[in-house]
């Protein structure tokens, strides 16, 4: 039986080299997780980093926030009805918008940024978009059953016909 030697042999890794003008300084290479060993002898095992977003995505982002205010603000005064919104004060409008369009884009987020579609972090701020959809939909109520009443018309602001002798009827007797 005859043995092989070179097949015992270990062969070195090859690594490929990207040239120089492919490589991006501002990416941070791809680390998987790595076990550092303290002096006390335990193992702290390291999380996988993120992988860097590229530049757009903040921009993008960004203007999905500003759509995210002014669909929020058009739905909401649908909705709720323009005339229950015009009694809101401007501080509470202000607060519910923000946060609404906030959860939206953070939804966005957690779709965009991990592997799976649905996962964790997109359920919870899909769960806060409800929750915030539920509480604006409640503070509208509120101001609905505590609106001030239109004043109906009453007896004593009607019109009363009242009249005067005229002319002609002086002159005659």
């Amino acid at each position: 039986m005859e043995v092989n030697e070179r097949l015992e042999q270990e062969k070195p890794l090859e690594i490929l080299a990207v040239p120089e003008s492919q490589v991006d300084p501002r990416v941070e290479p791809h680390v998987e997780s790595e076990v550092i060993a303290e002096d006390s002898g335990a193992s702290i095992e390291m999380e996988e980093p993120a992988p860097a977003a590229p530049s757009w995505l903040r921009l993008a982002y960004c203007f999905e926030f500003l759509i995210a205010v002014i669909a929020v603000v058009m739905l909401w005064g649908q909705v709720g009805g323009q005339g229950h919104m015009d009694l809101l004060p401007w501080y509470t409008k202000l607060a519910c918008i923000v946060s609404m369009s906030w959860f939206c884009v953070r939804f966005t987020g957690a779709l965009v940024e991990q592997r799976k579609v649905w996962n964790r972090h997109a359920a919870l701020w899909f769960s806060g978009i409800l929750l915030m959809g539920l509480i604006m939909g409640g503070i509208v109520y509120y101001y609905h059953l505590h609106e001030v009443p239109d004043e109906s018309d009453s007896e004593d602001s009607t019109a009363q016909v009242v009249s005067a002798p005229s002319w002609h009827d002086q002159t005659n007797r």
